[in-house]
């Protein structure tokens, strides 16, 4: 397909059937399913060193029970307390464990959506895992690396300003380094909220590492922040549509079901039933009490679950062909030319890529 012929309407079609094979939506769901507990404690142990009374076990097992209400809680105490350093610590942890978990499923995702998107082929679970093996660090690395570099540089700007304490004439000398270090901290925040989520696509695509990585993030910000909010607001209006639409077949499905229980149990009993699973006071224990409370919430939660986990995989898979048009627009580089190989790839086939292996007879002459 040459460059005149693929227009954004295609490509989004393409990204529509990427999105929909169901190997990637448990690819997502198992890393939903890893990175939930793991948050669930990081709070649990927030609340646990804000002073909560049932100690670091009760204030997990809290945790787990009612997550919504223990987590706006512990902001809500956090806040009161004035403690500060606590909630960016959690938050920072929460971060730290969603890009660790993130990085490699994410990657994975990305890596099948970059085969099928430009080879115009099926991309195999165990192919993108072995290639998520020996890139998953730079995969970390490279958003983690801006935020890190962000706080040094603004830990360094206040450590400056701090020197004013001392003496007048040491304000003098720190503001103007204090206000430097701060525009660098500005820069680098830029970049990865403008151009971050281009990294993995870009580690994905090409096989490179954080800094080829942050470089492509960074050229593609600063020197055509035009094109990327133009892609990035179609990829979002396509990913909100894709909400909207899942959300009203999730509600369908919810409300027949719910037709069907006021059916089958009559009104008053299905009244009972949902407010015993929706309901949490605080005296009583969130769970079920009744075998079909159980089933209902079951239900739900995996309808719920699915959902999410396919909305993650078509964001991902978005991301994917935000990066692949950039390539297109501005380096002049058709989809069909990107392989997603390269040369030191032991499971590279040339014939399944189309290319002929033609015999030479004779020797080749020396030039």
């Amino acid at each position: 397909m040459s460059d005149e012929r693929i227009e954004f309407v295609e490509v989004l079609r393409r990204a529509r059937r990427c999105a929909s094979d169901m190997r990637k939506i448990f690819l997502g769901l198992y890393g939903l399913l890893l990175f939930v507990p793991i948050a669930f404690v990081i709070v649990g142990t927030g609340r646990a060193m804000l002073g909560g009374p049932g100690g670091y076990g009760g204030e997990i097992g809290a945790t787990f029970l009612r997550p919504v209400q223990a987590t706006l809680a512990f902001f809500a105490d956090g806040y009161a307390a004035g403690r500060w350093g606590l909630m960016t610590m959690v938050v920072l942890g929460v971060w730290l464990a969603a890009m660790l978990i993130g990085s490699f499923f994410g990657l994975a995702l990305t890596r099948m959506a970059a085969v099928e998107l430009t080879c115009q082929r099926r991309a195999e679970v165990g192919e993108a895992f072995q290639f998520t093996r020996r890139h998953w660090h730079w995969a970390f690395l490279t958003p983690a690396s801006l935020l890190v570099g962000t706080v040094l540089l603004l830990v360094l700007a206040a450590l400056l300003l701090g020197l004013g304490r001392a003496s007048d004439y040491m304000v003098v000398v720190a503001a103007p380094l204090a206000i430097l270090l701060v525009g660098a901290a500005v820069i680098l925040i830029v970049g990865l909220l403008g151009g971050g989520l281009l990294a993995w696509p870009a580690i994905a695509t090409e096989w490179s590492d954080a800094f080829d990585a942050v470089t492509r993030v960074y050229g593609y910000s600063f020197a055509h922040s035009y094109r990327i909010l133009l892609y990035r607001i179609g990829a979002w209006a396509a990913w909100l549509g894709a909400v909207v639409t899942r959300g009203l077949r999730a509600a369908l499905v919810l409300g027949l079901f719910y037709v069907a229980l006021t059916v089958g149990l009559g009104p008053e009993k299905t009244k009972g039933l949902l407010d015993g699973v929706l309901l949490e006071p605080p005296g009583r224990s969130p769970f079920p009490a009744s075998l079909a409370g159980w089933t209902v919430l079951a239900c739900g939660a995996i309808l719920l679950t699915l959902l999410l986990a396919r909305l993650l995989v078509f964001r991902v898979v978005l991301h994917q062909m935000v990066y692949l048009l950039l390539r297109l627009r501005i380096d002049k580089v058709p989809f069909d030319n990107i392989d997603g190989y390269r040369p030191d790839d032991s499971d590279y086939d040339p014939t399944a890529q189309g290319f002929e292996l033609v015999e030479v007879e004779g020797e080749i002459p020396a030039e």
